[in-house]
């Protein structure tokens, strides 16, 4: 790609305008297509609160919702190539007791149209994790199987312990072997270890004390921080690594046939948000990757201010990296520069002659 044609200093400058308002602490952003990498920046602070500590390039990010994508997803997706997992698979093929919910499939777990809620207090049960299951199952459901998009992080909790019961091991293990080690994502983790450079994400309720190398998600660090819907710790670096395979349409990790599907919109005819297996796609609606995308985009985002996106036409990849929840959760602003920085990156895109 010609980027001659692009002043990348306008997009270090929002990012940097960014920090300086006070939209978010740091920020860790990249674009690139397949291997080539043309924009990557880092600046502002890990954590400001209670002691202000500069964001460091091996700075690992509490990922949050895209643990669903980078690690359960991709996870279940090998599996399926591998003939361990089908789509077609029922929960009640996994459990014993399932609450009338044992025909709900893994398609429809993937592609959050299991009806199962989006979410709800677990963590406030005192429940062992080995239940964690059996919670989500006995909890009624939010709409029929198979009737609407309810993007659900209960739902992808309950495909983290069919994943495990599988393999016979835990989800961490599943994921290194299958997704970390593959793409050669060497600081990617579950539960960093003390020693491990964290950002700082929220501040703990009742305290002083900022949240800083445990995951943020409530129900995944009630059931021990290794959790299909979030938990995974990542830098920039191993994003980069990351958004590369699927900007390659997962060449050299997954079949391309796979890959077609997994970005396939399998919900138009039910809803106006559009699904992939465990993709989020741009159709129509309002995209967390702005509007200058075309249609067919594809990647995730997580709640503390994590995103991977993929133009579906000109396989760019973007990704932005932040602790939007270290000022709160009531960020308004933070969602106005994040989306002035995708719209003016993939506008910037377009026009260029690929």
């Amino acid at each position: 790609m010609n980027t001659e044609k692009i002043d990348t200093k306008k997009w270090n400058e929002l990012l940097d305008k960014g920090v300086e308002d006070g939209a978010f602490p740091c920020y860790a952003s990249a674009v690139g297509r397949g291997n080539e990498l043309f924009f990557k920046s880092i600046g502002g602070n890990r954590a400001l609160y209670p002691t202000k500590l500069p964001l460091t390039k091996d700075t690992l990010f509490d990922m949050a919702s895209l643990s669903k994508l980078i690690g359960t997803t991709m996870a279940a997706l090998r599996l399926i190539e591998k003939g361990k997992l089908s789509l077609n698979d029922r929960v009640g093929d996994f459990f014993e007791s399932c609450y009338g919910k044992e025909d709900i499939t893994i398609y429809q777990l993937m592609t959050h149209t299991s009806g199962i809620p989006s979410f709800f207090h677990m963590w406030k049960m005192n429940i062992d994790p080995r239940d964690a299951a059996r919670v989500i199952l006995e909890h009624p459901l939010s709409a029929p199987a198979g009737s609407s998009v309810i993007y659900s992080c209960m739902g992808y909790i309950l495909l983290g312990k069919i994943l495990e019961k599988i393999c016979g091991e835990s989800l961490d293990k599943i994921v290194q072997r299958e997704v970390l080690a593959p793409l050669d994502m060497k600081d990617t983790c579950y539960c960093p270890t003390p020693d491990r450079i964290c950002v700082s994400t929220e501040k703990k309720a009742g305290s002083d004390e900022y949240i800083c190398g445990h995951v943020h998600d409530e129900n995944a660090y009630s059931i021990g921080g290794i959790s299909g819907n979030a938990g995974l710790f990542s830098t920039l670096d191993d994003c980069i690594k990351f958004a590369s395979m699927i900007s390659r349409e997962g060449e050299g990790f997954l079949q391309k046939s796979t890959f077609d599907l997994a970005i396939s919109d399998h919900t138009e005819k039910i809803s106006s948000s559009a699904r992939g297996l465990g993709f989020q796609l741009y159709r129509d609606e309002i995209y967390p990757g702005g509007q200058m995308m075309s249609r067919g985009s594809y990647g995730h985002s997580g709640f503390t201010g994590t995103y991977i996106y993929v133009d579906k036409d000109t396989k760019i990849f973007c990704i932005f990296l932040s602790n939007r929840v270290h000022f709160g959760r009531e960020t308004d602003l933070f969602f106005e520069r994040k989306l002035e920085f995708f719209n003016r990156v993939f506008s910037d895109i377009r026009g260029i002659e690929l």
